[in-house]
């Protein structure tokens, strides 16, 4: 009886070790860096790009990079954790593309926006209330514009510095017209 035992546990411990073996790896996290542009394109674009990828490579994710619109399809966008539209300007996709991006969204993939992506999709309300803000006007140069900013709650950690050094004034470049606020 107790060789019967051992040899049940043993057979049982041996299938387990099966079944796992065949378990499929879970997917590496993906995300697309999306940087097509129809209106002003930025040179700072490969250098987002670049710090990406040594994001991706130093916290062990992937990272594609596009400026080809067609990847904005069902099939294609489940495939990544997050989209980071990378100083996209105009509009930059077709409403079959559009449509993929919110269920895609919906769904639960994340968005990032670097700087211009508040310039683009002006005509698709959707996206102005994902991005939050649209610029109201950008400086016609390159010359920085100085400015007060005006931070209503110290508290915020979008608003903090390390130590707790909170600037009441600094320099910002754009000018935004809030669409939506959370």
């Amino acid at each position: 009886m107790l060789l019967k035992l051992k040899f049940t546990c043993v057979l049982l411990i041996g299938l387990s070790f099966l079944l796992y073996s065949f378990k499929k790896p879970a997917p590496a996290t993906r995300i697309l860096v999306f940087s097509k542009t129809l209106g002003w394109h930025h040179s700072c674009i490969p250098f987002g790009i670049a710090a990406i990828q040594k994001l991706g490579k130093e916290n062990g994710f992937e990272v594609d990079t596009t400026t080809n619109a067609d990847g904005f399809n069902d099939d294609n966008l489940k495939k990544y954790q997050a989209v980071v539209f990378n100083c996209t300007t105009g509009n930059v996709l077709n409403a079959i593309q559009q449509a993929a991006f919110e269920r895609y969204i919906q769904a639960g993939g994340g968005y990032a926006g670097v700087h211009s992506a508040a310039d683009t999709e002006y005509d698709w309300p959707w996206y102005g209330k994902l991005v939050g803000a649209y610029f109201s006007s950008h400086p016609n140069n390159s010359n920085i514009r100085k400015a007060t900013i005006d931070v209503t709650d110290r508290t915020n950690p979008i608003t903090g510095l390390p130590g707790g050094n909170v600037p009441t004034n600094g320099t910002i470049i754009n000018q935004f017209t809030v669409v939506y606020m959370f």
